[in-house]
């Protein structure tokens, strides 16, 4: 009988270091993203709305620069064009001109559909996702499988109190963490593994 609960306690302690091991690659991957930069060019900016108005900030802003369309998916039902420039920080007639706000997608499985239909009317196939760090890895896992043929650029929002890598050192963003840790494993696993490769091997 000894021999099982020390092969339970293996077999536990095994778990234990593979998680702890995939955690740290999350991390650090989450950490890598926000040092990316903005890329030079795409057809057209997705931004993926979420507890930080930051990210909605820094779409609007990229998408000016590239001088491209934006998406800002899952916006609330109840939010106006008005309220996404004083967000912003600009002119209501920039958001109506070049902007459009998707109501469909309450989760991120629902961004990545609600984004590879717009982009698909749009025949848009190089888009760069705006969200946070800590949400970059399950938002490309996502988007790759609603869109396998698009290529998904990211442009990542520092939104956690420490840097990803500093977790340990305050309890809300190794709470947020492990939580989106958690989450991204669940929906990999819902979707078979990894991401697809985009289709010209870069990769977010």
């Amino acid at each position: 009988m000894r021999w099982v609960v020390r092969g339970i306690l293996a077999v536990l302690l095994v778990a234990l270091a593979a998680g702890a091991w995939d955690f740290t690659r999350f991390v650090a991957r989450a950490d890598k993203v926000v040092t990316a930069g903005a890329p030079k060019s795409a057809q057209a900016v997705t931004t993926l709305t979420g507890a930080s108005d930051a990210r909605i900030v820094a779409g609007v802003k990229l998408a000016e620069a590239l001088h491209v369309p934006l998406l800002i998916s899952g916006v609330h039902v109840d939010t106006t064009p008005a309220d996404i420039a004083r967000i912003a920080g600009v002119t209501e007639s920039e958001i109506l001109c070049c902007v459009t706000l998707g109501r469909a997608a309450a989760t991120t499985e629902g961004n990545g559909l609600e984004v590879a239909d717009w982009a698909r009317r749009h025949k848009l196939k190089d888009i760069v996702v705006v969200t946070s760090e800590y949400h970059m890895d399950r938002a490309m896992l996502e988007l790759r499988h609603a869109m396998p043929e698009a290529t998904f650029v990211p442009y990542a929002v520092s939104s956690t109190k420490v840097a990803p890598r500093k977790w340990y050192s305050d309890g809300a963003t190794a709470r947020r963490l492990f939580e989106e840790w958690a989450k991204y494993r669940v929906a990999s696993l819902r979707l078979g593994g990894k991401p697809k490769p985009a289709p010209n091997g870069r990769s977010g």
